[in-house]
């Protein structure tokens, strides 16, 4: 199960693990499966914080050449 207190890059590298163990074929296919439904969580977990990050980049206004960043809108 992902933890949403996981960091992205962590949960990067737990998914590269998964698609490596996944591609190796050594892996019962139950297991297989609960490793699939993982993988397939972290990455919504990793698009939905990617969207995050580049909304709140594009909060980011110039005025007056001064840069000032604006809340994130929730």
């Amino acid at each position: 199960m992902v933890k949403k207190e996981d960091s992205f890059e962590g949960n990067l590298e737990r998914l590269k693990k998964i698609v490596n163990g996944l591609e190796s074929g050594n892996i019962p296919l139950k297991e297989s499966m609960n490793k699939f439904k993982e993988g397939t969580e972290l990455i919504r977990q990793g698009y939905k914080e990617l969207e995050d990050a580049e909304l709140e980049i594009e909060t980011l206004v110039k005025k007056d050449r001064i840069v000032i960043r604006e809340p994130l809108k929730k």
